[in-house]
């Protein structure tokens, strides 16, 4: 495995800092570490819980590995569970992912579960704190908000009654951002927080019939047409 490159610092309102993140003097300086022409290609956010089940681990594979087939680059938070399952499913299929750091850029080692399939010419690391800052859990929540600017819609897997990930689909539907919600049985059980993005507007996720897979057809033509816009959420 090549050795972690340098760290590029990325500010806005200069050459290469990420258009959706754009928003006066708000948004965050970033430090970025990997490929950062994955900046410019379309992504799909994915947000659920560190304790997944079984079954929103499967979904998170489904919707990654369809994600890279239809040329997504997979974007998502570097945690345990529903993070970690989309990141690794997007370098195991060929494709391309980003990870954004609840922590310091500084902080940052590679997980042991993504070592044998890492690529650093597919992947890009992004930190929007200082490079020594330790992992919080209100440094989660915020990181979320750049997780959401980056991408063109956000799938949320499995939400709790509270916490980040429920906090992160309420964030994309404030801001008028697709939001796809996965709809399977039982989910009142294992996710409630599905319940209440899907009474405020959030769109199903659902298997196919015909397929069996996760019906991903109206979420890639929908991600498909939004463009990369300032952000509203800094």
């Amino acid at each position: 495995m090549p050795d972690m490159p340098s760290a590029a610092r990325l500010e806005p309102g200069r050459p290469g800092y990420p258009l959706g993140m754009s928003r006066g003097g708000k948004a965050p300086i970033l430090s970025a570490l990997g490929n950062l022409a994955l900046l410019d290609t379309p992504g799909l956010g994915f947000c659920g819980s560190r304790k997944a089940s079984e079954k929103g681990i499967a979904v998170t594979v489904d919707c990654a590995e369809q994600a890279v087939q239809a040329g997504f680059t997979v974007i998502s938070g570097n945690a345990a569970g529903v993070d970690l399952a989309a990141h690794r499913t997007a370098l195991a299929q060929g494709g391309a992912t980003i990870l954004v750091l609840a922590e310091g850029i500084d902080r940052f080692r590679i997980r042991q579960d993504l070592r044998p399939v890492w690529d650093w010419s597919r992947v890009l690391v992004i930190s929007q704190f200082p490079p020594a800052a330790t992992w919080q859990a209100y440094r989660a929540m915020e990181r979320n908000a750049v997780i959401i600017a980056l991408s063109r819609a956000m799938i949320v897997v499995e939400a709790g009654e509270t916490g980040g990930t429920l906090a992160a689909g309420l964030r994309t539907l404030q801001v008028g951002k697709p939001l796809f919600v996965a709809d399977y049985e039982n989910i009142e059980e294992v996710a409630p927080g599905n319940a209440q993005l899907l009474a405020r507007g959030a769109m199903r996720l659902r298997r196919s019939r015909e397929t069996g897979r996760a019906n991903v057809a109206s979420l890639r033509e929908i991600a498909a047409r939004q463009t990369p816009v300032q952000s509203v959420l800094f």
